[in-house]
């Protein structure tokens, strides 16, 4: 099962460290979410990052980083989606023609929008699977067979998002998620890379994903 980890929005004290002690431990998909960051400052992040890990993080802005920095990907959000369109939509044709190999992911919160073929997306996160960590009062609203059965029928491979944690990952897997992503229970951890390493364990239990 493919495990994800989110960034804090806001910038947390020691982060860094975190990151890299993630990395470490065996990370090999992380997204770079700082969305009130400025082109300077989210270069300024990725600066920081080892460029050994370079390859494994995918930018939710200002993504025409990707092409100075050996990026996995870049992720598209509703706001993208809703703000300069076609400017965006030819900024994406561009990268993809340079780096033909580039993941582009994106995030849905309805099982409509899952019927939806958007062969473009590597993988895409539906929230919210479970109760919000991160979110005080962003609780799921999905029903267990509607959503096993729409990520059966789906084009896409389905990153459950959204409350995910120890107690929930063999749930993930019996709905038939393609990974999870977590954010509130590695950031709000008392030790975030001892908490993703007891995640990771439970991940790698099956293998086939």
């Amino acid at each position: 099962m493919k495990l994800i980890v989110i960034s804090n929005p806001e910038e947390l004290e020691g982060e860094m460290n975190i990151i890299h002690g993630l990395f470490k431990a065996g990370l090999q998909r992380f997204h770079l979410r700082k969305p009130q960051y400025s082109t300077s400052a989210l270069r300024r992040a990725i600066q920081k990052i080892s460029s050994e890990y370079h390859s494994k993080i995918v930018i939710h802005s200002h993504h025409e980083l990707s092409l100075k920095y050996k990026l996995a990907g870049v992720h598209i959000t509703g706001h993208h989606q809703r703000k300069n369109y076609w400017k965006h939509w030819l900024l994406l044709k561009y990268l993809k023609a340079r780096k033909p190999h580039i993941d582009i992911t994106s995030g849905f919160h309805t099982i409509g929008a899952l019927k939806k073929q958007s062969p473009e997306y590597s993988y895409v996160f539906l929230s919210p699977i479970f109760d919000s960590i991160s979110k005080i009062g962003y609780k799921s609203t999905f029903n267990e067979d509607s959503l096993k059965s729409a990520i059966n029928k789906t084009f896409h491979k389905v990153v459950a998002l959204g409350g995910v944690d120890e107690t929930n990952i063999e749930k993930a897997r019996q709905l038939g998620f393609y990974g999870v992503a977590l954010l509130g229970s590695i950031w709000k951890a008392k030790d975030p890379v001892e908490k993703f390493k007891r995640i990771q364990q439970l991940c790698m239990q099956d293998v086939a994903i």
